[in-house]
């Protein structure tokens, strides 16, 4: 038994360092798909900033202003826009889609729930007489990404475990499991928390809508907004008892940010220290530090936000998180333009999985601050969040499976210094090994038993162990496979 599992592993190993992956896996889509994704993806960033500002009463909107931006997110990010970048990323993934029924199975979910919000977002275009279609467009988006996010939650802490232990792929671990967390915390708050109140409007009300967070004795409860038709007005509240816990669980939002930041900061740490055999400047650090600062301070965490100067404080909140998930995107990006000098085929099909990442980490850190409470373009930008989390879902964890993959990609890899591909690559081989390597060893246990009539006396955990010495042993004769 011992034998065959040594001789199993080893011809295992050799033949990814041999085969690897088919070379139609490693064709990248052309550089022109490329362009025309990263563009579109710039209009549909810059569409979901004009709305996060309208919806923090930060650019001046009216009703006919919210039509306009709630027709055009859904045009241009629901419709032409996902239609690219759905595109482009199921031209990138390809040949994994044709090998992992994983990654196959969840780009046709996020693909037919996307279009399924899109037709949803139509209708509301058209009848907006009930808000069950738009709650319906905030449930299914929300508890999809949670899934996602789960998913790559999941992997994130089982190659820091498996590899390793690189403190960039720990950060990132720890920055999508509070970001569950927070989706949590919003779907509690929207749909438990923030009650709904319908009242008649006084005559000749002209129709209109505000968000307003001032707290009215009337109701003893904060109005959070408020949307006015000739008919009735509705009110989006919290009860005065239930404000503190609010405030307490918006403060919640900061940890994803945070561990994001270091994550970030670390991965760009690396990347400059082996590229340029140094330390990280000042002034990248200055540049790291002025969205962090900038968010920290509009947020009320350092200096409390007083009535005469929350607009102020607003506005650099909001800076802050625009400029923090630019910052997040533009590092993976970087880190493309280094693979790209990789001479290897498949390095430029990795440059496609992080260019993918890099702009789902930009659309998630701002569609999600879109506020989902203003109910046509807010519930819109918001729920793109689905879309962004697949994005930077998808992008790394096929890097990790084409790296885990090749041999020689591991090698252009290492040569171009990413070393956060590298680690999560390696480690996603080395997952790969051991499962493959339990499933003949449960095989060939359950046909000596047959044959000898004897239960063999050893156990899975015993496989596991000694797995993990051979994969050392296998490191050790092969340092730079």
């Amino acid at each position: 038994m011992m034998f065959s599992l040594i001789f199993y592993i080893r011809h295992y190993c050799n033949s990814l360092n041999e085969s690897g992956m088919n070379k139609s896996d490693l064709i990248a889509p052309p550089i022109r798909s490329r362009k025309v994704a990263v563009i579109t993806a710039c209009v549909i960033i810059f569409l979901i900033v004009v709305d996060l500002l309208m919806t923090r009463q930060i650019v001046p909107y009216n009703n006919a202003s919210e039509t306009v931006m709630f027709i055009f997110t859904i045009v241009v990010a629901y419709g032409i826009g996902s239609w690219i970048l759905l595109g482009y990323t199921k031209q990138a993934i390809s040949g994994l889609r044709a090998k992992s029924r994983f990654i196959n199975t969840m780009y046709w979910a996020v693909t037919i729930i996307q279009f399924c919000l899109l037709a949803i977002l139509v209708f509301v275009i058209f009848n907006n007489s009930s808000r069950f279609p738009v709650l319906s467009v905030y449930l299914i988006s929300s508890f999809s990404t949670l899934i996602i996010i789960r998913i790559i939650t999941f992997k994130f802490f089982s190659w820091y475990s498996r590899g390793k232990r690189n403190i960039m792929v720990l950060f990132f671990g720890i920055a999508t499991a509070t970001f569950g967390f927070s989706i949590l915390e919003d779907a509690y708050t929207k749909l438990i928390l923030v009650k709904v109140i319908e009242e008649k409007s006084p005559p000749g009300a002209i129709p209109q809508s505000s968000f307003l967070y001032k707290t009215v004795e009337k109701y003893h409860a904060e109005i959070e907004y408020k949307v006015v038709n000739p008919q009735t007005t509705t009110l989006w509240i919290v009860p005065t008892s239930q404000l503190t816990l609010d405030n307490e669980l918006n403060y919640f939002t900061v940890f994803p940010y945070l561990f994001t930041w270091l994550a970030v900061a670390a991965l760009l740490r690396q990347y400059y220290r082996t590229i340029r055999i140094g330390k990280l400047p000042l002034k990248f650090w200055i540049a790291l530090s002025i969205p962090m600062a900038l968010y920290l301070i509009g947020s009320g965490l350092i200096f409390h936000a007083y009535d005469p100067y929350r607009f102020y404080f607003r506005i650099l909140f909001r800076a802050g998180t625009i400029g923090s998930s630019v910052l997040f995107g533009l590092a993976f990006y970087l880190i493309t333009r280094r693979t790209g000098e990789a001479m290897n085929v498949g390095a430029g099909k990795v440059k496609d999985y992080l260019t993918i990442s890099s702009i789902g980490v930009i659309l998630i850190g701002i569609s999600f601050s879109t506020s989902a409470l203003q109910q046509t373009y807010g519930v819109a930008a918001h729920s793109l969040v689905l879309l962004a989390s697949y994005l930077f879902t998808v992008g790394l964890y096929s890097s990790a499976i084409a790296v885990s993959q090749d041999s020689s990609l591991r090698q252009s890899i290492r040569a171009s210094l990413l070393e956060l591909v590298n680690n999560i690559g390696t480690a996603q081989m080395e997952q790969e090994i051991e499962r493959r390597v339990l499933k003949v060893g449960r095989e060939q246990q359950d046909v000596l038993s047959e044959q000898s009539g004897i239960e063999s006396s050893l156990t899975e955990e015993d496989m596991k162990q000694y797995l993990e010495q051979v994969i050392q042993e296998i490191k050790k004769e092969r340092p730079q496979s």
